[in-house]
Order: C-alpha cells, then structure tokens, then sequence
C-alpha cells in the first residue's frame, strides 16, 4: 500500500534538490538528490528485509478462565536478522468474550536479532470459547512511504471460559418452591422426601456445609452431639426433579444483548442445579450439545462442575428444530433465552412444569423471570 502523502512529500524533497543544484548550481546538491534516493531504496529494502525475518506471536497466561477473571495477553515480536526492522504495526483482536481497556495496536521497530514484548489484559465478560490473536501486522518503511500488510501463522489463541455459578437468593421465587417442596421431620433416624415415592427410609448424616439448606439440619441429632448434622437424603429416582435448557438463542437484536440474556439463562440453571445438588435433592438435566439429547443425572455438586466445564463447549441456535426435548410430564423447568409463544404453551395446563428466562415475551403464572445482581440469582414472577 503507497502512501499518498507521503510519496508527495518526498517527491517535492526531490524536486526541490533538483532546482536547488540547477539554479543555484550548489555543488552539494548532486549529493542531496543522490541521498535521497537512495535513502528511499535502502528503506524499502529494508522492509522487505525485515518481512522475511520479522515473526510475531502471542503467549497468553491462562487457557482456561471463570467468568470475570483477566487473562494477560503478551504479543511478541522477534527479529531473527541482523539488522534493525522496519517500523512494525501490530494489531490485537479479541471475540465478544472479552473486554479490554488495554492498548490494541502498538508500532515499534525491533533491533536484530533480539525481540519485544507488548502486554494486554482481557477480561471475559462471556462464557464460551473466546479466542484472542493478532488481526493484523503492517510493515513500514523508515520513510512511510509504501506498508506491507504480513500474514502469522498461528497468531491466535482460544480460551475456555466457565460460567458463574451464583447463589441462589432463596427468600422468595422458584428455587424456595421447589426447594421447600420436601418435607422433613426431626427424627435422628428417618429422612422422609415427597421426591421419595418408595417409602424407603435414610438413615445416614453428615456434618453441616457452607451452603446446605436449613431444612436438612437435623436439630435433635445436633442438640445432642453438639455440632450440626445435616440429613442425606434417599429418594427415587423416578420422581427427580428435571431441568432443560432450551437450544433457541435470544432474539435480541443487539448481539451483546443476546449474549447476556443466554448467559443469565445458563448460569439460573447452574445455580438451581447446585442448589438441589447441595441440598442432596435428586435431578437431572436434559441438554442438546449436538443433534441428539442427553439426560445429565446430578447427584453432587461435582457433577454440576462438570456440566459447567462441558457448556464452554455449547452454543445456542438461531432456529426453531430441535428446540425443547420429547414433551413428559413431571418435575420439569424448562430454561429459555427465548420464551415466546412457543413455551408458554409448553408450560401451560402443567401445576408441575414452569419456565424461567432473563426476557419474558409471554407472560404467565408458570414462567418465573431470572434477574441477578452483583452475588445472587433470582426468580421472580
């Protein structure tokens, strides 16, 4: 790419060299015009020079990343010549995952046969795949005359991003209703669930956690030994609780919009998930990565890591085919980013099946509106 202005304002360098040594034949004149081509030549061979020993790459100190966390980004120049290089351009890009108040771009010229880092921080602001590298590399002659645009190999990187998982506010909204619909008695010996339709008993206990449910708390067991003990419970499986995640993406027009309302959505099903896991509940989600469902059992909160872990790997879809799972009747909450016509009427006539979403284009008794603030998520009506 020629530089206009550039080449204008050199060749009026030239032209004034030239008028110089013919009208006012300075003998010094010659020299100047001779100087000036060649500085124009050795400037761009210099460039084309430095376009075959220049190479650039970029580290990145984490490849694996919560939401909210910053990753440093190093990009690094490397001159394998002997000679200095042409002023260098470099530029930076990053997916929607990240926001940056980092510099993007830098130009630098490197010395031979050494190297220059550039460091950028990135937060994800996204769960997914994010990827981060080098859009572009521009080479310029010392004179700025002519750029040269370079093409790196392998000048990006991909980083997994893990969604949050909030706690969940349970003062009010769906997870207190679901939550609360077990009942317990006092007894050191007997654990008793509605989620329990075999009528077998649980006999086992455990130390209280961070995070367990109040109603587990058995409170004679821990008057007499001093310390809280919380119940484990053993129900049937049949009777588990089922959550689904709708494949339909948000329909918002502005992307970062859509984005975060399927965030909202991923992360109100991960905070419900691991409250029953928690609160030893059985559950189960249903959830389409490919073309096919699967049923995900969730017994301890270790498995809900792992669903967490598998979803930087999901992506939502922008049709309608494939959206919900074969229709059951039963526990089931279904999770939609886009909760329009089509699940209210998935919903509706249900007492035990409900919708949550972040936008609620229908609205209904059975769909619960997601909100979150800075630590909790919440279900509202």
């Amino acid at each position: 790419m020629i530089n206009i202005r550039s080449v204008i304002t050199y060749l009026l360098l030239i032209a004034l060299a030239v008028l110089y040594t013919l009208y006012l034949e300075a003998p010094g004149g010659s020299y100047l015009i001779i100087a000036l081509v060649s500085a124009a030549v050795i400037s761009l061979l210099l460039c084309a020079y430095t376009k075959k020993k220049l190479t650039a790459r970029i580290t990145i100190s984490e490849d694996i990343l919560n939401r909210a966390e910053t990753a440093s980004v190093k990009l690094v120049l490397e001159n394998s010549g002997v000679l200095p290089s042409s002023f260098v351009s470099a530029e930076l890009f990053s997916s929607y995952h990240f926001s940056s108040a980092s510099p993007q771009r830098i130009r630098a010229a490197v010395f031979g046969r050494s190297s220059m880092e550039f460091a950028a921080d990135y937060k994800a602001e996204f769960f997914g795949k994010g990827k981060i590298g080098i859009s572009s590399i521009v080479l310029t002659d010392f004179l700025g005359l002519c750029s040269f645009r370079v093409s790196m190999p392998k000048a990006s990187a991909e980083i997994k991003i893990y969604p949050d998982i909030p706690a969940v506010d349970r003062r009010e909204g769906l997870a207190r209703s679901l939550t609360d619909a077990a009942a317990f008695d006092d007894s050191e010996e007997t654990t008793q669930s509605l989620f329990a339709v075999n009528g077998t008993p649980g006999y086992e206990h455990r130390k209280y956690e961070p995070g367990d449910s109040l109603k587990l708390i058995n409170w004679k067991l821990s008057a007499k030994r001093g310390e809280f003990y919380v119940r484990r419970l053993e129900g049937s499986s049949g009777a588990e609780q089922t959550f689904v995640l709708d494949k339909a993406g948000s329909k918002s027009h502005d992307r970062l919009t859509a984005r975060r309302e399927e965030q909202l959505t991923v992360e109100g099903m991960l905070s419900l998930l691991m409250q029953f896991a928690k609160t030893e509940l059985p559950s189960s989600l249903k959830i389409r990565f490919g073309s096919d469902w699967e049923t995900i059992p969730v017994v301890t909160p270790s498995d809900v890591s792992d669903i967490r872990y598998r979803l930087t790997d999901y992506e939502f879809s922008q049709d309608e085919v494939g959206r919900l799972p074969s229709s059951e009747n039963g526990h089931t909450v279904i999770f939609s980013a886009r909760c329009d016509a089509h699940i209210a009427a998935e919903v509706s006539g249900y007492e035990s099946r409900c919708a949550a979403a972040p936008k609620v284009e229908v609205p209904s008794e059975n769909i619960w509106s997601i909100t979150r603030d800075e630590n909790d998520i919440r279900f509202i009506r």
